[in-house]
């Protein structure tokens, strides 16, 4: 089949429309999430292609957080939840990836995080060693630093939408929920 340079142009201007009408849905659902309070946060994504947020722990800390909707807990890096001297307790239970559940799991009591502009603050946190997820990722050849992962606990608790085709999560914007 040779397409005419007619149909070419017709292709080129129905795409043009429905890029069009996609951006102008998505500005109208980002109207929509800020009007109901949300904020967006923008994202990265890793060289393993995993979408990672940054954040400020409460007493001022820079950390990489990876969003993982799979993830069955929220969870610090254990060496690093060790230099901001925070209160570790060891639990009964193990934990870890896909891959197996074998590593040692603590609880923080509390712990406050500000992400985009949001302040969420978390009754209970989990800590555990990442050096496997670091050594799997590092055999991959990505050597991003990653201090935490927000998983289901976080996005069960707050409303959020993930729009990947902008690289950005709309988060509630709610001082007053508790994790």
């Amino acid at each position: 089949m040779v397409l005419r340079n007619e149909d070419l142009k017709l292709q080129t201007s129905c795409y043009r429309a429905n890029e069009t009408k996609m951006q102008n849905k998505m500005n109208a659902l980002e109207k929509a999430f800020i009007s109901e309070g949300y904020v967006s946060v923008p994202f990265s994504f890793n060289g393993a292609g995993h979408p990672m947020v940054k954040a400020t722990l409460g007493n001022d800390v820079g950390a990489n957080f990876l969003l993982d909707t799979g993830a069955s807990a929220n969870l610090l890096d254990y060496e690093f939840a060790k230099e901001l001297n925070l209160n570790l307790t060891p639990t009964d239970e193990k934990g870890g990836g896909a891959g197996g559940m074998t590593i040692d799991l603590f609880t923080i009591d509390e712990i406050s995080i500000e992400i985009g502009g949001q302040h969420f603050k978390f009754d209970s946190f989990g800590a555990m060693d990442f050096s496997s997820i670091k050594e799997s990722l590092a055999s991959h050849g990505v050597f991003d630093e990653i201090q935490g992962i927000l998983g289901v606990g976080f996005f069960k608790k707050t409303k959020c939408f993930i729009d990947y085709s902008d690289n950005r999560i709309f988060v509630l914007n709610n001082d007053d929920i508790s994790l």
